[in-house]
């Protein structure tokens, strides 16, 4: 089986559970800049960062780096911060070329992010690995770090040590126990998320992120009521904090009320960035999906492409024709869909490599699974080769599941159930979760189904995945509670 992936991950796992004996004893990142203004910027920037007001976070790091136009730390901040893949680009190549005007701790950063930004995995972890070593008691750092696992690498699990050493060092330091409660909620530790989502509040109790956070969480353990009279709670506070806007529709889209989400959609959308209301669009594009209006879904998406490929966002407009290619009936406009959503990766864009690896990693997966759902095993093999290739030299994590996924996917095809199993064990999107659960029952593990059956049930996260594979899934398996026991196996069979 391949496992490239777990070599990295044990590295990391080492280095997490060495001793605080090592490099410098400070709770404060290195920050290097003859400028006052910039680092006064810096750091006001940081704050506002913590307290998730990103935008004018990003906008107080503009003007540091204006003022020191050679401040390396706040140039490769940026570039992890901000959603727009140009400017992901820019100030990267800047940070490498101030570099050696940054103290060691700041190099390593740089090392670190740049890296990932460009899909050197080994590198950027070995980097990442070495800061933390040598600086155990930098709480910025342990935060960062963690951030970077759960956002980028959705790697809830390992990034919980890391918000815990952040706040062993400083239990007022307000954020890590918020991305706690992200962490829990996302590993099913509901009743862990909430605690933490408490003490998140009473240390931030006039910031609306805490109101947003405990919406969040409410929403995706299912109370639904819960997260929409904190989102309220949140505008209430700050009307401008938009994540909180964009979080009312995305539970009106998970109550099924499709229409009242995408107004809300369409307020967010218009108070955000070019590529918020882009990414935004996507998921007000799939409300047409859950009500069965799939030529209102098609006109949507392909709006977003539009409007992507317009401002240069070919990750976004490769996943708004992956996304439509999902829910096709029409195997040939699938994958015409694909291969167009392929073209617009192979443009020339200022965007990550590694954005652009992680969207070709979903596009090869979607290809492989759609080829052999029809039965066109030429076309699947050729695609999972690519994609295996893709996770041969890349260790990213969203590439790894996309392929364990497309592998399990074709495994279960050629009924080899155990090694099915073990590839979409390693994936929790909705479509390897159905697979699982199939696997499972094909392999006489009923036990396993059921545990999968009632995880997908619970999968409350607002995308196209969900409205595709869990409505339905939520209706069949309502449908087949009534069966008698001894026919509960059908209940699975998709």
């Amino acid at each position: 089986m391949y496992r490239t992936y777990s070599r990295i991950s044990m590295i990391f796992v080492f280095l997490l559970c060495l001793p605080f004996a090592y490099g410098e004893q400070k709770s404060d990142m290195q920050v290097s800049t003859k400028s006052a203004p910039a680092r006064a910027l810096f750091k006001e920037g940081l704050s506002k960062i913590e307290a998730l007001h990103e935008q004018a976070g990003l906008q107080d790091w503009r003007k540091a780096v204006q003022a020191d136009p050679k401040f390396a730390l706040a140039h490769i901040l940026i570039t992890f911060f901000t959603q727009d893949p140009a400017e992901q680009v820019s100030e990267r190549e800047k940070a490498l070329a101030t570099k050696q005007s940054a103290s060691p701790e700041e190099q390593l950063i740089i090392d670190w992010l740049a890296n990932a930004s460009q899909s050197q995995w080994l590198p950027a972890i070995q980097a990442m690995n070495e800061a933390l070593e040598k600086y155990p008691q930098d709480k910025h750092l342990a935060w960062l770090s963690g951030w970077w696992l759960l956002v980028t690498q959705r790697q809830s699990a390992k990034a919980i040590p890391l918000f815990e050493r952040a706040i062993r060092i400083d239990p007022q330091f307000a954020d890590p126990w918020n991305e706690l409660a992200y962490c829990y909620a996302r590993t099913g530790q509901f009743e862990k998320a909430f605690e933490r989502i408490k003490r998140y509040t009473e240390l931030l109790p006039n910031e609306a992120n805490p109101q947003d956070t405990f919406a969040e969480i409410s929403r995706l353990a299912g109370r639904y009521e819960d997260a929409l009279l904190h989102y309220r709670a949140s505008l209430k506070i700050d009307p401008t904090f938009n994540e909180s806007q964009l979080g009312l529709g995305d539970t009106y889209a998970l109550m099924g009320d499709e229409p009242k989400a995408r107004a809300e959609y369409a307020i967010a959308v218009q108070k955000g960035t070019k590529v918020q209301a882009s990414l935004w669009a996507l998921q007000s594009a799939a409300t047409y999906v859950r009500e069965g209006n799939l030529s209102g879904a098609d006109i949507a998406f392909q709006s977003v492409a539009q409007q992507a490929h317009t401002n240069d966002f070919g990750n976004i407009e490769a996943e708004a024709y992956r996304s439509m290619a999902l829910y096709q009936k029409d195997s040939a406009t699938a994958m015409d869909l694909l291969q167009k959503a392929e073209a617009a990766l192979n443009e020339k864009h200022r965007v990550p490599q590694g954005v652009l690896d992680q969207e070709m990693s979903a596009v090869l997966r979607t290809r492989t699974e759609r080829a052999g759902q029809d039965g066109n095993t030429e076309v699947a093999s050729a695609s999972l080769k690519r994609l295996e290739g893709l996770a041969n030299s890349n260790s990213d994590d969203v590439v790894q599941s996309n392929y364990h996924g497309a592998a399990g996917a074709m495994l279960l095809a050629q009924g080899k159930y155990e090694d099915a199993i073990s590839h979409l064990e390693e994936d929790e999107n909705p479509f390897s979760m159905q697979r699982l659960i199939q696997a499972y029952q094909k392999s006489g593990d009923k036990q396993g189904a059921e545990r999968v059956a009632q995880k997908l049930s619970k999968f409350n996260e607002p995308y196209i995945e969900q409205a595709i594979v869990v409505i339905p899934f939520r209706k069949n398996r309502a449908t087949n509670s009534e069966v008698k026991p001894e026919r509960r196996e059908l209940a699975y069979e998709w």
